[in-house]
């Protein structure tokens, strides 16, 4: 009797043994994501990145594990982030250089306006004054006098002087 005993408890340790075993030879089907199939396994999903045929359930080109594909992607992603700092430190720089040439030709700007405004103070200062010289009457002169100031308030008001300047 012990001798059957023994055997049931060996055919049924035998049975529950085998019930896993038997599932885990029938792999989960396999499943399509962005264009790659995506074989499960009981090691880690592999990828077949091309050549996949339907029929037969085979990967016929390269295959990758998802951990494999998953360090590509990271290290093709660090080259294109650090493509796209080089790009955004050229950019940054010749931004820099472009804020420093037009500064330069602000001021350049400036400082033609400022000779081209006092030349021209000075000009028509010398030849109001060149008129008053030979008048006579003291009304007109006044008159003169008050169009000068008028025409270099006008002038001044045009061409402003910088901050700067404008205390001296």
């Amino acid at each position: 009797m012990k001798a059957s005993i023994l055997v049931a408890m060996f055919a049924f340790a035998f049975l529950i043994s085998d019930v896993p075993s038997a599932r885990a030879q029938t792999p989960p089907p396999p499943q399509n994501f962005d264009g790659k199939v995506i074989l499960p396994s009981t090691f880690g999903d592999l990828i077949c990145l091309g050549g996949w045929d339907a029929e037969s359930r085979r990967c016929n080109g390269a295959q990758v594990s998802s951990g494999g594909l998953a360090a590509l992607s990271a290290m093709r992603s660090a080259e294109a982030l650090e493509r796209i700092q080089a790009l955004l430190d050229t950019m940054s720089k010749t931004l820099s250089e472009n804020t420093e040439a037009v500064l330069s030709i602000e001021n350049s700007i400036e400082q033609q306006n400022r000779q081209a405004g006092e030349s021209l103070r000075q000009a028509v200062a010398k030849k109001v004054d060149a008129v008053a010289e030979t008048v006579d009457d003291d009304s007109v002169k006044e008159a003169l006098q008050k169009l000068k100031n008028d025409l270099l308030r006008e002038i001044d008001r045009e061409n402003p002087k910088p901050a700067a300047e404008s205390g001296r």
